[in-house]
């Protein structure tokens, strides 16, 4: 009878979720104009692209760097990709043959050719206790 209670107890107990916070901080900005607009994402299927972000932040630059926060996330693999919307049109821009009018990053500083890197390159563990990522905007 104590131990069915016992268990019945541990049942009925609000279970604790983890939830932890990302700080990401972007540096290299050529300028502190316009904003910069960071997507959060959890899946290689969809990585870097609109329909797989799962979070984003609209970071403020100073200084030539973007520093902000994703709040109460489930510990588990997370890539960012980032762009400097100078202009603050909400569009990253490019010009002839798709090549980017403004700057562009991926967690882990991962390399670009013709496109974004693989989740893989990106990606970065976000424990429980939380994470901090920093990386750099690259500009043509």
């Amino acid at each position: 009878m104590i131990r069915s209670s016992f268990v019945a107890l541990l049942l009925a107990a609000p279970i604790a979720a983890t939830a932890a916070d990302l700080t990401v901080e972007v540096r290299g900005l050529r300028s502190d104009q316009g904003e910069v607009r960071v997507g959060l994402f959890n899946d290689a299927r969809t990585f870097a692209t609109d329909d797989g972000k799962i979070a984003e932040i609209v970071l403020k630059p100073s200084g030539g760097v973007a520093r902000g926060t994703f709040a109460d996330l489930a510990p588990g693999a997370y890539a960012i990709a980032a762009y400097h919307d100078e202009n603050t049109n909400r569009s990253f821009d490019k010009g002839l043959f798709g090549w980017p009018l403004e700057g562009y990053g991926f967690s882990n500083d991962a390399p670009v050719f013709l496109g974004a890197p693989p989740f893989e390159r990106a990606a970065f563990p976000v424990a429980a206790e939380g994470a901090r990522v920093v990386f750099r905007m690259v500009y043509w």
